[in-house]
């Protein structure tokens, strides 16, 4: 075997067994086509990105792929959507919340935790009444909505652009509020922000399909309404953890009543739920120096116990999948 064409299978072991099995040699012969045209060592860049490229679709596939290699892209895909609908959510409660107060009807923080509680005072971050406040939570909101919009609009080139700009700016912003200091709890807070565009810009490639352009419009438009509505006129004795943290206590069943059985959906709600549950107990852990509450407590075990059972299911929809 020749050294070009070592190298060459070398790069081509990028890609997935699944995928090499049938195309390995005609993609080996390819690549010692395009170097015995030329262009030196920027070509084997471009052969190199090309391959990396093309064994992410290859694992983050939607059609022509093994059952299990679908249903894993399925569930990515699904992650980066309901993370991202979650980032709508969060954005616009708060963005509800914090109008609500700049108009001049001050609340307490009760909403999360008992008056007079360290909790409500760390939680302030939800209740700060200040201009640059509620442009955060504007900042929030569109992040995660101009890529959603994008995307249910068929431009999928244009989502996971912005998706990529918004990932650099809210990295670059990490990097210089916090000195470089990546800190477990700083990460633990960031990081379920963050993952849901990750997954978008892997998982949205030009092979996989584009959502529903209908239901996911609804979909939006529904948390949407129904978060600034909450932030404005919802009530404030609805204490624990965070209102994030209700809302998966209560979509958990509510999928396993109406369920329809595929694992992306059990594993991907699993993940999110994950997401908000660790971001809430970071800010809990970090924010507050207060010991759980027995409502705190029970919103815990519910939900740790409402992903434990998305995980089974998944599972067991995941086993029938393949068979």
């Amino acid at each position: 075997m020749t050294a070009p064409e070592l190298h060459c299978r070398r790069m081509v072991r990028f890609l997935p067994r699944w995928y090499r099995a049938d195309r390995e040699e005609e993609l080996v012969g390819a690549l010692l086509d395009a170097r015995e045209a030329g262009g030196g060592r920027l070509a084997e860049g471009r052969e190199l990105l090309s391959m990396l490229g093309l064994g992410l679709r290859a694992r983050l596939a939607a059609g022509s792929a093994p059952a299990r290699v679908v249903a894993f892209g399925d569930t990515v895909r699904l992650v980066a959507l309901l993370g991202l609908l979650w980032g709508v959510l969060k954005g616009v409660l708060s963005l509800g919340h914090d109008l609500y107060d700049a108009l001049g009807f001050s609340r307490t923080s009760t909403l999360y935790a008992a008056p007079g509680s360290p909790v409500e005072a760390a939680m302030s971050l939800y209740a700060a009444q200040s201009a640059q406040q509620i442009w955060h939570d504007i900042a929030v909101a569109v992040a995660a909505v101009v890529p959603l919009a994008l995307l249910f609009a068929g431009r999928r080139r244009a989502a996971r652009g912005v998706a990529g700009l918004v990932l650099i700016a809210g990295f670059a912003a990490f990097l210089y509020q916090y000195s470089f200091s990546f800190s477990p709890d700083l990460l633990g807070y960031f990081i379920p922000q963050w993952l849901p565009l990750l997954l978008m810009i892997a998982g949205f490639h030009i092979g996989a399909p584009l959502p529903s352009a209908r239901k996911w419009w609804l979909a939006l438009s529904g948390v949407t309404a129904s978060a600034l509505y909450l932030g404005i006129f919802g009530g404030s004795d609805l204490r624990g953890l965070s209102w994030f943290v209700w809302v998966a206590v209560l979509v958990i069943p509510a999928y396993f009543a109406f369920r329809r059985r595929s694992p992306a959906w059990s594993f991907s709600l699993a993940a999110c739920c994950a997401l908000v549950l660790a971001q809430s107990l970071v800010l809990k852990a970090t924010m507050a120096a207060a010991d759980f509450e027995a409502l705190e407590l029970a919103q815990v075990s519910l939900v740790s116990a409402g992903i434990v059972a998305l995980i089974a299911a998944g599972i067991v929809d995941y086993r029938r999948t393949l068979s």
